[in-house]
């Protein structure tokens, strides 16, 4: 019998939630809706305990070993999910959202007793675990996808008049993000890769070719001295904005 457990994970929307200069909402919090099914045939476990250890949080399956858990704070959190006669699972919750965690939890059938199983769930999408981490620190601005879908129809650099720190600059058909300080351009990362930096002396991008609905969050840093160590390279000096493009 194979020890491992198969963690599928599906977020019925992936956001990440942030209000643009606002530290985050003490009243976010997640839910984790799950199955708890047998690792060897698949079929459903009724009366698994699942208990989020801070919290002391419970609840149990039913008999069609499903699960609701809400009320889950943002940050890591850890699940405990137990059943005489089954090997725990440890099951740690990066919550960086407050949205639904769908997940399949695959319980090994054991006459001896076992160290818990220790897997990973997140709500934080894939290639995006450094946004998440920033996030959680309390770096800076962010703009999340819920907030980006509610304004698909607008250009990127209206939705950002306002964020302080930063203003918008418009030459020609050309509009790019400066400095309100120092009133030179930010450097531009798109996807963790940086695209534009102003000390190559090359022509910012123009920010309304990112379409609002092509991504999935933005970050904004107005200065040096708010900037990321891993978003300060060559011309970050003005600040950065990161671009994150939308997963699926």
């Amino acid at each position: 019998m194979r020890l491992s457990h198969v963690l599928r994970l599906t977020a019925a929307r992936i956001s990440l939630l942030i209000v643009i200069g606002l530290p985050v909402p003490l009243a976010a919090q997640a839910v984790l809706v799950g199955r708890s099914i047998s690792d060897s045939t698949g079929d459903p476990i009724p009366g698994v305990e699942v208990v989020i250890e801070k919290l002391k949080s419970r609840v149990e399956s039913d008999r069609e070993g499903r699960f609701v858990l809400a009320g889950i704070p943002w940050g890591v959190q850890t699940a405990v999910i137990r059943k005489i006669g089954f090997r725990p699972v440890r099951l740690r919750l990066i919550v960086a959202a407050d949205d639904t965690l769908r997940t399949d939890i695959r319980l090994e059938h054991t006459v001896v007793e076992l160290p818990p199983v220790e897997v990973t769930a997140s709500t934080v999408p894939p290639g995006m675990e450094d946004f998440a981490r920033r996030r959680l620190a309390g770096f800076r601005r962010f703009i999340d996808a819920k907030q980006l879908r509610q304004a698909d129809h607008r250009r990127l650099s209206d939705l950002l008049t306002g964020v302080n720190g930063v203003r918008s600059v418009s030459r020609g058909l050309r509009t790019y993000l400066v400095s309100s300080r120092s009133n030179c351009p930010l450097a531009v990362w798109l996807d963790g890769i940086q695209i534009f930096s102003p000390g190559l002396r090359r022509t910012p991008p123009d920010i309304n070719d990112f379409s609002t609905y092509q991504l999935e969050a933005v970050e904004i840093y107005s200065g040096p001295a708010e900037t990321p160590a891993e978003l300060s390279g060559v011309g970050a000096g003005c600040g950065a904005i990161a671009l994150w493009t939308r997963r699926g």
